[in-house]
């Protein structure tokens, strides 16, 4: 589908996401409303591309095929078979509730809070299920693409979270967790992948991003307001 490339400081996007940067007061909501689905696909993107440059978005329409029901954000596929049925949740630090990150958190501080974060807010352990049914949607089977031959991949489900989180003793940006398969959410595992943790173990400064529907959504804008004011 439709992408852009496009560079983006790693730094300020760390800053604006979670370092509780005054500036980005009120302007949360507003912004990841407009450009956080496609920068999270780029950074899944930029992760499995480093060792699967096959990688691509499929689609950002996922439905369990009917006109109710549990939405997602994308079908992604990792060039080697697998096809993420994936849900994003953009909640950072400088959201309402966040936890503040400064740019040099050690990698001791980072795990410690990532597992804090995944047991109080995001994982049931005693059931091992996700506590929360805005992300326990991920596990319910959608409906592929109809344009894929379904019998080339193995469909998994995949939680991207702008929040630190580390499942149990997890000191990696992607984890895969077990489950207990159920009739109604009956896969055997699921990814969970930190945005914020792959962003702050990456070296570079500026990230060269493939980010989808976001052209469309700047013209829109240069249609919007036509005669912008200069800055």
């Amino acid at each position: 589908m439709p992408s852009t490339s496009m560079s983006v400081s790693r730094l300020e996007l760390l800053k604006f996401m979670n370092s509780g940067d005054l500036d980005a007061n009120g302007h949360h909501t507003g912004m990841t409303g407009l450009i956080g689905e496609p920068l999270a696909v780029g950074l899944i993107l930029h992760h499995l591309r480093q060792t699967n440059p096959g990688a691509a978005l499929i689609s950002t329409k996922v439905t369990n095929g009917a006109k109710k029901g549990p939405r997602l954000d994308a079908w992604i596929d990792d060039g080697q078979g697998k096809l993420y049925q994936t849900e994003i949740k953009m909640w950072g630090g400088n959201a309402i509730g966040g936890v503040y990150l400064a740019p040099d958190t050690s990698h001791e501080q980072l795990r410690e809070i990532g597992q804090r974060q995944w047991h109080r807010w995001i994982w049931d352990q005693e059931n091992t299920r996700f506590q929360e049914a805005l992300v326990q949607k991920v596990l319910t089977p959608m409906l592929p693409p109809s344009e894929l031959d379904k019998a080339s991949y193995t469909v998994e489900p995949l939680l991207c979270l702008w929040w630190l989180v580390h499942p149990d003793d997890t000191d990696t940006s992607w984890t895969t967790v077990p489950l207990t398969p159920t009739p109604e959410f009956p896969f055997p595992q699921v990814h969970v992948f930190s945005l914020t943790r792959y962003l702050m173990d990456l070296e570079e400064d500026v990230l060269h991003l493939e980010l989808p529907l976001l052209e469309q959504r700047f013209a829109w804008l240069d249609r919007i307001f036509p005669d912008p004011p200069a800055l």
